[in-house]
């Protein structure tokens, strides 16, 4: 799998480069529900369903562009990403099957690097790259004296990058959309971002988007999980 990154990126790199020297700051204010299992030994069959909605979260990032050939773009991007609420739980093994109500948190924070190349920089952008993701997140559960439960989610995930953006004619507005995917030995993350942009002369520029986060793990540790973060967000940002 690194040997086809870097063959992808020498590849990317031969043919795209930046036309000037860019730099924006931004933040998105994402609304979303989180939903999924999560394997826990609070039940006898190892997985807790979760379903928690309406949480919030603030996101800032940074993009820096450059016209040197063969350097990627970059990107880095903070999403906190922490959600509770109460789950009910039957466990005979240790509560002789009376239903309870579990005190669950759940944080997937992480944080994003993308390193990418202009393929694309017209009426019609194309950007293709590669994306970081390091989660340094947990699971906790608790139920007065009879469960405690803790387990760390630390870990880097590598993925492919790419982002299209289409400017509408005329208008200031434009539609982006951007991925990011990664795939093996079971495990699968997908990162889809859906954006409507408007764009003012001054260079301050607004989002209305959508944003699905997926994380499906088999296989990374002692951490297991198949949860969805999804939601509408609001966003601002300002290119120099």
């Amino acid at each position: 799998m690194k040997k086809s990154i870097v063959l992808f990126l020498l590849v990317v790199g031969n043919y795209a480069m930046a036309d000037v020297l860019g730099f924006s700051v931004g933040a998105k204010y994402w609304n979303f529900d989180v939903e999924g299992n999560i394997s826990s030994p609070i039940v006898d069959n190892k997985q807790v369903a979760i379903n928690f909605n309406d949480k919030n979260s603030f996101n800032p990032y940074l993009v820096f562009e450059h016209p040197v050939p063969f350097l990627p773009n970059l990107k880095i991007q903070q999403n906190t990403i922490e959600s509770s609420g109460f789950i009910p739980v039957s466990a005979p093994s240790f509560l002789d099957g009376e239903e309870v109500l579990v005190r669950g948190d759940v944080n997937y924070s992480h944080v994003d690097l993308m390193l990418y190349y202009d393929i694309l920089d017209n009426w019609m952008n194309l950007d293709l790259g590669i994306s970081t993701k390091y989660f340094d997140g947990y699971q906790r559960y608790k139920y007065e004296n009879v469960i405690n439960d803790e387990l760390d989610f630390d870990h880097l995930i590598p993925m492919l990058y790419i982002k299209g953006q289409f400017d509408l004619p005329l208008s200031g507005f434009s539609v982006t959309a951007t991925v990011e995917a990664l795939s093996f030995d079971s495990n699968k993350v997908t990162d889809i971002d859906l954006a409507l942009r408007y764009q003012f002369k001054s260079g301050f520029g607004l989002d209305l988007g959508y944003r699905n986060l997926d994380v499906d793990l088999k296989n990374i540790s002692s951490f297991k999980s198949d949860m969805q973060m999804d939601g509408v967000y609001l966003g601002g940002h300002y290119e120099f």
